[in-house]
């Protein structure tokens, strides 16, 4: 056989044999949190990811450095995927836009689940979370109010819509908020007559949507009162 012969047919042998495993998709955020997605809160570890990624448990430690990273980076795309769905009222009066928002933000913390602690407010980026936010800042100083009340207004909406959501978070899974059981027993060493209200508030175990429907009311009647103020001082 010809020397040219011979490469063609070492050549059709080479196709015919395996082939050399191209490299491997590089690893991103996105892919990472994609894959984590599909583990079980409850068995999120950076060897299950790892598994469902097919690399090594060390090529995770680069984007999210450990466990805790790991948690936190799944947390927030869940709570940006959930509050990018939402679509605030346009032309609507301040208030209602506002309440639209503490709503949205308390349900996107409810459907995170057992991760919601992991979130971090301040590592949100997408411009799905940030959309929400610019809607209500606009309703905020469409009504009246200068920037700088209404970033802090925005402050405290935000803050007790996420807290809210997180008591919802551990009601469903503890059915009591895991401080009652802390204050029964305090209670139990003293005489039953002594703090009368305190025991009546413990007893009384409101709804999480009532919690956040009040905390809301007495955030939006301040907010009115400051702004009559400005108009009258004006």
């Amino acid at each position: 056989m010809s020397g040219e012969a011979r490469g063609v047919s070492d050549a059709a042998d080479g196709d015919a044999g395996p082939r050399r495993r191209g490299r491997p998709r590089q690893l991103s955020l996105e892919r990472i949190a994609s894959a984590a997605r599909k583990v079980a809160p409850e068995a999120l570890t950076m060897q299950a990811v790892a598994d469902e990624l097919g690399v090594d448990p060390k090529a995770l430690n680069y984007h999210v450095g450990d466990r805790d990273g790991l948690r936190e980076l799944v947390a927030l795309d869940i709570f940006e995927t959930e509050l990018a769905r939402v679509a605030l009222p346009v032309d609507r009066e301040w208030r209602e836009v506002v309440r639209s928002y503490a709503a949205a933000l308390r349900d996107a913390v409810v459907q995170v689940g057992v991760l919601a602690s992991s979130v971090r407010l301040s590592g949100a980026r997408g411009l799905g979370t940030l959309a929400p936010v610019e809607r209500v800042l606009e309703a905020l100083v469409g009504a009246g109010f200068d920037i700088h009340d209404a970033r802090i207004a925005l402050t405290l909406i935000t803050e007790t819509s996420f807290s809210s959501g997180l008591n919802a978070v551990l009601l469903a899974q503890h059915r009591v908020h895991p401080d009652v059981p802390g204050v029964l027993s305090a209670l139990e060493t003293v005489d039953e007559r002594e703090l009368p209200v305190l025991r009546e508030v413990i007893a009384d175990q409101e709804a999480d949507d009532d919690q956040l429907d009040f905390k809301m009311t007495v955030i939006l009647d301040g907010l009115d009162r400051l702004l009559i103020r400005k108009r009258v001082s004006g």
